[in-house]
């Protein structure tokens, strides 16, 4: 797999803690590295928490813009590695808004670079935030190899996130994975509920937890206190099934030619 993007249809579900929660598991699940790039337009929920843990963010998604940086070599020197083993690692986003605005060329950039990336056995986390916003990052939506879509089980959630599924198969190749992915505990409807009302697919189930966001975000190991909490357990059920989905969706399309 080469992209993987996350996204909502609602304020505030839990996209952030769940791309992050992934990444920090992607290589105990599939045996590859993630990079995770923060690409929500509306701010950066990592840099704050980074800044508070002693991480140095490094140049980030503005940097790549700036440094019209082009190859995956280039782009990873950008990016945070959070263990030795760079075996999970974050490119920054933006702190505002109004900083979104030009990057588009680098979220293009970032499509075109998924072949070198695949090839080093990196697989590519998004998080796009919110649809609709004006700066969204179009093309890492429009070309993953699966969009997952976050959402709660309450009624009012799951409302936004009918239009938002439709939205997301609008907009990708016809046949084009699409996922649910539903954050918080199973009432009042479980995941499976929540699908069936979607007529979607919906991947293992990612708990509240607030203890274990907080650990996340001070980004601790995925070992010890972090590594035994229901996010991290419940994150690497979903990043197994996530790779299954993508290897399912390649031998398709290789079958396809």
């Amino acid at each position: 797999m080469a992209v993987l993007t996350l996204c909502s249809a609602s304020g505030a579900p839990g996209v952030t803690t769940s791309a992050f929660a992934l990444a920090r598991v992607w290589h105990l699940a599939t045996g590859r590295s993630a990079l995770l790039v923060d690409a929500d337009p509306v701010g950066s929920a990592l840099i704050p928490a980074f800044a508070g843990a002693g991480i140095p963010t490094g140049g980030g998604v503005l940097a790549v813009a700036a440094e019209r940086a082009s190859s995956a070599d280039d782009i990873l020197r950008r990016s945070v590695a959070l263990d030795d083993d760079a075996a999970c690692l974050v490119l920054t986003g933006v702190t505002e808004p109004a900083q979104a605005r030009p990057l588009g060329a680098v979220w293009t950039t970032l499509v075109e670079a998924a072949h070198e990336f695949d090839g080093l056995g990196i697989d590519v986390l998004v998080d796009a935030g919110r649809l609709g916003h004006g700066w969204e990052p179009q093309p890492l939506i429009d070309a993953a190899d699966i969009a997952v879509l976050v959402t709660r089980t309450s009624l009012s959630s799951v409302a936004l996130a009918r239009p938002g599924l439709a939205e997301l198969a609008r907009r990708r190749p016809a046949g084009a994975p699409v996922r649910l992915l539903v954050v918080g505990r199973p009432a009042p409807y479980s995941s499976r509920e929540v699908a069936r009302a979607l007529d979607g697919d919906a991947l293992p189930e990612i708990p509240d937890d607030a203890a274990g966001a907080h650990a996340l975000l001070l980004a601790e190991p995925p070992s010890g206190r972090l590594g035994r909490s229901g996010l991290l357990r419940a994150a690497r059920q979903t990043a197994a099934g996530l790779a299954g989905a993508a290897t399912t969706t390649r031998a398709g399309e290789v079958g396809v030619r």
